[in-house]
C-alpha cells in the first residue's frame, strides 16, 4: 500500500495510507518527522523525501507521539542516519524496549473485517519487528521543542500514559496522535473520536484529555489516523464526546 505524500501548509506534509498518517515539518532545509510509520514504509518514504530534494540524513528530529509500534516503526533507522528521537518520558521505557508492550485481548476484535484486515496490513508491513529505539530524548508537556518547526507539546494521556499532540501555533496545527482521531481502527468508523478497544489504555483518562486538546483551539486536527479535520479542534472534540 502506497505512502502518499500531501502538502498541507507551508513546510508541513502529510504521509499517509488507509490506515495511518506521520508527518513531516520542513524548515531551514532540514526536517522533523512527526511520528515514524512502519517498516514497510521506508521505501516510500524515502521516495516522498526525494520529492522534496531531501534524504534521510536531512533529518534533524523524530517525534513520537506514542509508543505504539504503528507510530515508532522506523524511529531507529532515523536515529542511526543521525536523527535524534523523542518522546514523552511516560512512554520512553516502551520506545526503548526496556518495557514490554501489555498484552492485550484483540481477540474478540477480530470477528469485525475491518479490523482483522488492519492487523494483516500491520503484519505484513513489519509491526512485529520494529526495532527498539537506543537513544531517546524526552519532550515535556507545554515545551517548544529546539526542532525544525518549532512545535510545542501538549500532553494527553488515555491513549498511553505518555501519548502528546504536537501543536504548531503559528499554522494553527494541531497533529493530535492517537488522542484524537477520524478513523477508530478497531471499528473503521469515521469522524472525530477516541479510540476504543484493546489499543487504549485509559478511555477516561482519554476523554479528559480531549479537554486539554479543546484548550489549544486548533483551526486543524492532523490525526494519526483518518482524514485532516479542518473545521477546529473544538467542533472535533464536541463530536468525540457524542461519539463516547
Amino acid at each position: 500500500m502506497a505512502l502518499r505524500l500531501t502538502h498541507v501548509a507551508s513546510g508541513v506534509y502529510r504521509l499517509s495510507t488507509r490506515y495511518t498518517n506521520w508527518y513531516l515539518l520542513e524548515a531551514g532545509g532540514r526536517i522533523t518527522v512527526l511520528d515514524a510509520g512502519l517498516p514497510g514504509d521506508w521505501s516510500d518514504f524515502c521516495s516522498a523525501l526525494s520529492q522534496l530534494g531531501r534524504d534521510p540524513t536531512d533529518v534533524d528530529a523524530v517525534l513520537i507521539t506514542h509508543h505504539h509500534p504503528d507510530h515508532a516503526g522506523n524511529a531507529e533507522r532515523l536515529r542511526s542516519s543521525g536523527a535524534r528521537v523523542l518522546s514523552h518520558p511516560a512512554d520512553g521505557a516502551e520506545v526503548r524496549g526496556a518495557r514490554q508492550l501489555k498484552r492485550r485481548d484483540h481477540l474478540r476484535y477480530l470477528w469485525h473485517p475491518w479490523y482483522f484486515v488492519y492487523m494483516l496490513h500491520l503484519r505484513a508491513n513489519g509491526v512485529t519487528r520494529v526495532p527498539a529505539v537506543a537513544e531517546l530524548d524526552e519532550m515535556a508537556d507545554g515545551e517548544v521543542l529546539d526542532v525544525p518547526g518549532s512545535p510545542r507539546v501538549v500532553h494527553a494521556p488515555g491513549h498511553t500514559a505518555g501519548s502528546c499532540a504536537l501543536f504548531l501555533e503559528d499554522r494553527s496545527l494541531l497533529f493530535s496522535g492517537d488522542a484524537l482521531v477520524t478513523l477508530d481502527m478497531t471499528r473503521g468508523r469515521t469522524g472525530p473520536q477516541i479510540i476504543h478497544g484493546p489499543v487504549t489504555e485509559d478511555p477516561d483518562m482519554a476523554r479528559q484529555s480531549l479537554e486539554t486538546l479543546a484548550a489549544t483551539n486548533a483551526a486543524t486536527v492532523l490525526p494519526g489516523h483518518g482524514e485532516p479535520w479542518p473545521h477546529g479542534v473544538q467542533s472535533a472534540v464536541e463530536i468525540a464526546r457524542h461519539n463516547g
